[in-house]
């Protein structure tokens, strides 16, 4: 299968070679790191310290990856296929992480595939999935949407991760965001906030769109309201959130909370009131949404979206097959971090 790109590797004789388990034991890396440096996945922010002594320890240990790319450890444990866009950014490696947990826990070991979405490459995925007697497959996305998998998907059990199919058909597992846009409501006017405001990412996204209803019903409930010129939409960048969050801070009565739908947003927004000079929290508080790496470095309070989470669930609903049959969608919480940019 030339066209679908794939994270780990197999050999005939699996019980004597070196694994990529044993090369990140010995490294005290994950297994996710070890496959998409050995796999040389482009795009992917891993530190060169870590990429250099995962690729020294696999030679030292010996590791020679053989002619198939699945990391298949035990000819007599299930496989389970993963098919996944992309690897490019720290949530699809989350999100394998919490597929690599729950499988151990499983006693499962994964085939993982990367189609960039593409469905003739899902198709040549899935061909090889059933030649290695997958007992069942993970669909996955690196961000929230709506998906076209290929007809080949149905031939499976199989459950969605971070992902749902437009007709509503099939079991999904999706981040609670309109859950979380409430609690992100609640919380700022928890503390005091009565001016609250949103920064947006793009309007047509689903993410926006559920995040933004959860955030106004917050509202509501509390006896507030959230007026047009309160509510910025914008795409997902960190420059994004600098110009939206400028534009709130020029209004006559400024906000006194910000809601930044993404953690690159609130990133932004923070420029932004350093650069006219007010203080966070004391002039306005700011709540982002993803807990990104760089969230906990600069003190940001944020929601979780919990990759992970959806990732474990996501495994227990596809070895509970009878729950398959009838179309269903779980939402998965998605938890407050209060650092320091809120009161």
């Amino acid at each position: 299968m030339p066209n679908a790109r794939r994270t780990a590797l197999v050999t005939k004789d699996s019980k004597k070679r070196v694994r990529m388990i044993d090369v990140a034991r010995q490294a005290q890396v994950s297994q996710t790191t070890v496959s998409l440096v050995l796999n040389n996945i482009g795009g992917v922010r891993i530190a060169e310290a870590t990429r250099q002594l995962v690729i020294e320890t696999a030679r030292r240990l010996g590791y020679s990856p053989g002619p198939m790319l699945h990391d298949l450890q035990d000819d007599h444990l299930p496989i389970i296929g993963v098919l996944i866009n992309e690897i490019s950014a720290a949530y699809p490696i989350d999100i394998i992480d919490g597929l690599h947990m729950a499988a151990r826990s499983a006693a499962t070991q994964l085939a993982i595939f990367v189609t960039d979405g593409v469905v003739e490459r899902e198709a040549e995925a899935l061909t090889s999935l059933r030649r290695l007697g997958a007992s069942g497959v993970i669909y996955a996305n690196t961000f929230t949407a709506g998906v076209h998998p290929s007809d080949a998907l149905q031939g499976f059990a199989h459950v969605y991760v971070n992902c749902f199919r437009n007709d509503g058909q099939g079991v999904a597992v999706i981040p609670g965001e309109r859950a979380a846009g409430f609690a992100a409501a609640q919380y700022l006017i928890g503390t005091g906030c009565t001016r609250l405001a949103t920064i947006t990412g793009d309007s047509w996204h689903s993410s926006t769109q559920r995040r933004l209803s959860g955030f106004r019903r917050g509202m509501t409930v509390a006896g507030q309201s959230l007026d047009a010129t309160r509510i910025k939409h914008r795409d997902w960048r960190h420059e994004s959130g600098r110009a939206a969050m400028l534009e709130l801070l020029a209004l006559d009565e400024r906000p006194d909370g910000v809601f930044c739908q993404n953690d690159m947003l609130a990133r932004g927004a923070l420029a932004a009131v350093a650069e006219v000079g007010l203080s966070v929290p004391g002039d306005i508080a700011i709540l982002g949404f993803d807990d990104r790496e760089f969230a906990k470095d600069i003190g940001l309070s944020t929601m979780l979206l919990p990759h992970a989470a959806m990732a474990e669930r996501g495994m227990r609903l596809l070895a509970q097959r009878d729950r398959l049959d009838a179309p269903m969608t779980v939402s998965i919480r998605c938890p407050l971090v209060p650092r320091q940019t809120t009161r």
